[in-house]
């Protein structure tokens, strides 16, 4: 609940992501509620995400079913924009990285 208190905050003093919204919008309002309906009794905050991201990075990588080995992970990263920012730009990296050579 934490996260989502969190989250409504940055949405109302505009800090959030999204360029095209203002807090009064209605499409702010319905991401709002749409938060409201996803939030679970148990999640990750920001800083406990950010802990795990690069495992979970590294479990996408290697073709791992991380969706199913850390789901709140998953699903912190489909309910916050600046986490899946920091997923996306740490896939990137990951993604363009040279293979490892042995010898």
């Amino acid at each position: 609940m934490t996260n989502f208190i969190e989250r409504a905050k940055r949405w109302f003093t505009g800090k959030s992501n999204p360029k095209s919204e203002n807090p009064g919008s209605g499409q702010m309002l319905k991401k709002l509620l749409m938060a409201v309906e996803q939030t679970q009794e148990v999640e990750y905050d920001c800083s406990e995400v950010y802990q795990l991201l690069d495992q979970y990075a590294d479990m996408v990588n290697n073709g791992e079913d991380a969706t199913q080995l850390m789901p709140l992970v998953k699903h912190h990263l489909e309910m916050c924009p600046d986490c899946r920012e920091e997923y996306d730009a740490l896939m990137r990296v990951i993604e363009n990285q040279p293979a490892e050579i042995s010898y």
